[in-house]
């Protein structure tokens, strides 16, 4: 049976091709737009009409050219909508304003006012939310998508997250909907640690690898994956949760490894240690045994001794071109990297690239960014 909706949809998807390859390259010729991508000048020529036509693209002044007339430069207008993302991980709210170019327009960052319930963070959140638009002055027409990142896993058809020891009562909260209903936002809601590496693919240290395994390791510890450019995400969105992994004996058998290396345990563990100084986390561990505080410096060889494991055993199954530590792990330096890779050396037939993140806690606001980058793009292909 002929699908009659197939020239709309070859349409639609060289559109979205052309205004990603113009976010990425930045002003470009029709031509080369037709030779980067493999599409006919005439069907170029289409869809650049139909932009321009609409206020997507503009065209931009000229190429130089020794010969004839000097090809016409085409660029996204920047302007035509906008991005806006949050990241609740880490006990503050992060919020983000980006353009069509992917550019921040505004960044915003506050701590977390205590609560025990759901309810009231998530009034928190929509006043973040509305502070950073109205602070911005744009349209909330304008705002094409909204993109948060939280802990836990996100159930698209209960409009909830699930899995989630972030906050009381979170898993109860349809948080897209609340989003949505407040500001009309078509609104998109991932893993922070999903986000993470999306971001770091895209900015960061992953944009120039296909087969890439991104660690988390602070409040929570859990892990993602990109093999040949695509994420894996699994039957039921848990691929990379390797904080599940048990570390056996002499742990007791409710102990896994998020329990025993998050920042609380590790936290705990330099107390009972002796630990004198004021410590919240990982991070602050870090920075405490680089100052020669042995208390930290045993927790932090504790932490890697027990987070080198989970390297190991995940590694070989996945087969990384490198490795990324994100979250209170960006803090390890050469140190900590050499100890993990000499160790990972001695059982692994190959070890990856062991490197820190790039974005560090930017990361989730990069791949809010970058996902709702590619839902707005769809769309717009998809309406114009």
């Amino acid at each position: 049976m002929m699908n009659h909706n197939l020239p709309k949809q070859i349409g639609d998807y060289n559109k979205s091709r052309m205004m990603s390859l113009l976010r990425e390259r930045g002003p470009t010729t029709r031509m080369a737009l037709s030779r980067h991508l493999g599409i006919s000048p005439t069907a170029v020529t289409r869809s650049i009409s139909s932009m321009l036509n609409n206020g997507i693209i503009r065209e931009c002044g000229s190429e130089e050219s020794d010969m004839g007339r000097k090809p016409v430069l085409i660029e996204l207008c920047n302007d035509f909508c906008y991005i806006l993302g949050a990241d609740i991980v880490g006990g503050t709210i992060k919020t983000v304003l980006a353009d069509l170019m992917g550019v921040i327009i505004k960044y915003n960052e506050e701590p977390f006012r205590h609560t025990e319930n759901a309810r009231s963070f998530m009034k928190q959140l929509i006043d973040a939310l509305r502070k950073i638009i109205n602070e911005t002055g744009i349209p909330r027409e304008k705002i094409r998508t909204a993109v948060l990142g939280t802990p836990g896993i996100f159930d698209p058809e209960k409009g909830k997250s699930q899995f989630t020891f972030f906050l009381d009562g979170w898993d109860d909260v349809d948080i897209r909907a609340e989003i949505h209903n407040e500001f009309s936002i078509e609104t998109i809601i991932e893993n922070d640690i999903t986000l993470d590496l999306v971001g770091e693919s895209w900015m960061g240290v992953g944009r120039d690898y296909e087969n890439i395994l991104y660690y988390k390791l602070g409040q929570g510890l859990g892990a993602r994956i990109v093999i040949e450019n695509r994420l894996l995400r699994g039957e039921h969105n848990l691929a990379g949760e390797v904080g599940y992994m048990l570390p056996g004996e002499p742990f007791p058998k409710n102990v896994n490894y998020e329990v025993l290396i998050c920042n609380e345990a590790l936290v705990k563990k330099y107390c009972e240690l002796n630990g004198k100084e004021k410590a919240a986390g990982l991070s602050d561990l870090c920075r405490l045994a680089y100052d020669g505080d042995t208390a930290a410096r045993a927790a932090v060889d504790f932490a890697l001794e027990h987070f080198v494991m989970v390297l190991l055993n995940s590694t070989i199954v996945v087969d990384p071109r490198i490795i990324v530590l994100g979250g209170d792990a960006c803090n390890f330096r050469e140190k900590e990297i050499a100890f993990l890779k000499q160790k990972m050396d001695r059982y692994l037939p190959h070890t990856p690239k062991i490197i820190t993140s790039k974005l560090s806690n930017k990361a989730c606001l990069f791949g809010a960014i970058k996902t709702g980058l590619d839902r707005a793009t769809e769309r717009i292909a998809e309406i114009w």
